[in-house]
């Protein structure tokens, strides 16, 4: 008799763990059909400082999460693509001690001040377009632009600053390539 009900519950908790294993499976098979797709495979292999090596690694490192504005559904608005915070938008509030940021998440406010994201599109006027590859990788490396301004948090200069140079070109020459948009940010 105790060898049956062994055998018993022993097929009852099979049942139960394929059960398990099966709506396991189930759930990875619906949220697959919800992942971002890859872009497709470029023909050739992009060189170690070309834009297209430069548009992945600005898309890796999440430059539109913060110079970009947001549409409503929280995705980027690709017509001001790179442009930082945009006059108008609400600012964060304020709050002692903690660290706030608008809807956009191009404004950011903390115990350093308030970070207003900047527009790092090739506009000559209002943008990076007038600065010189040598420019960007000391920017990057050392937290200071040409004009002598601090990168602000949450700016992740502290990490893109240690990419090799190569990469550093390569995000410098996606974003010569952009689209310029006037955009005046100011401090």
């Amino acid at each position: 008799m105790a060898r049956h009900l062994l055998t018993g519950l022993a097929m009852i908790v099979l049942i139960l763990f394929g059960g398990l294993v099966g709506y396991h499976m189930a759930r990875q098979k619906s949220a697959s059909a919800h992942l971002i797709r890859p872009l497709p495979a470029a023909a050739t292999p992009a060189s170690a400082a070309s834009a297209a090596w430069g548009s992945q690694l600005v898309l890796l490192g999440g430059c539109n999460d913060c110079h970009t504005t947001k549409l409503a559904n929280g995705q980027p608005n690709m017509a001001d693509m790179l442009a930082g915070y945009q006059p108008g938008s609400p600012m964060p509030p304020a709050i002692p001690g903690v660290v706030t940021g608008n809807p956009q998440l191009t404004a950011w406010r903390g115990p350093w001040g308030l970070t207003l994201s900047r527009n790092i599109t090739p506009d000559k006027q209002t943008g990076i377009g007038t600065w010189t590859l040598a420019q960007f990788i000391h920017t990057m490396r050392t937290g200071v632009d040409p004009r002598g301004r601090a990168l602000l948090p949450p700016m992740n200069y502290q990490n893109l600053g240690r990419l090799p140079d190569a990469d550093l070109a390569a995000i410098y020459n996606y974003l010569m390539s952009v689209k310029p948009i006037h955009n005046l940010v100011h401090d």
